[in-house]
């Protein structure tokens, strides 16, 4: 019989089990994200993680955010150009390419990961215009902005090597922002 662990607080409880589908989600994608075998690794029983994650795209996005956090939180050198920075980024990003396709899959059906896709969206626009603000001023700066998540996407979706996306942002960056610093 899975234990209920009583000893351990709702904050610890939480953690450990989003800690658990962040390596799934690393490991194996959104596929590997399994409430059962969680449930089994944790040794407790499903109902446990349901209590605190009411669906599995709530799990899914308590994990996406986990690792969003730990991305923004280490951030480049601000001494570093605006390509660097921009690269930087795009580095991490590719750090979560096996889920970005099943996190746009489920925001389809899912108002919880459409949620969350929405939020993301906006700190990623909020953050590149961070990057861009002072060598551009409105609307060109928004345009920018806009120019440059399309191009990023663009480049996830295309059948391409780590060192050609980033060849390929970092043309974008120095077109729309002109020469690195």
């Amino acid at each position: 019989m899975p234990r209920t662990r009583p000893e351990l607080e709702r904050e610890d409880k939480v953690a450990e089990i989003v800690a658990a589908a962040e390596r799934r989600l690393r490991e194996g994608g959104y596929d590997a994200l399994s409430v059962a075998a969680i449930a089994r690794e944790l040794g407790v029983a499903q109902n446990a993680i349901y209590w605190y994650f009411p669906s599995k795209d709530h799990l899914f996005v308590a994990a996406l955010e986990h690792i969003m956090r730990s991305i923004v939180a280490a951030k480049p050198p601000a001494q570093r150009s605006v390509e660097h920075k921009v690269l930087w980024f795009v580095a991490r990003l590719q750090e979560l390419e096996h889920v970005r396709a099943a996190m746009y899959e489920r925001a389809r059906t899912s108002p919880v990961v459409a949620d969350f896709v929405a939020r993301l969206d906006a700190t990623w626009r909020h953050m590149l215009a961070g990057v861009l603000r002072g060598r551009l001023e409105e609307p060109e700066l928004s345009a920018a902005v806009a120019a440059l998540i399309a191009t990023i996407q663009g480049a996830f979706l295309q059948p391409m090597s780590a060192a050609e996306r980033r060849r390929v942002v970092a043309y974008a960056v120095e077109r729309l922002a002109g020469r690195p610093t």
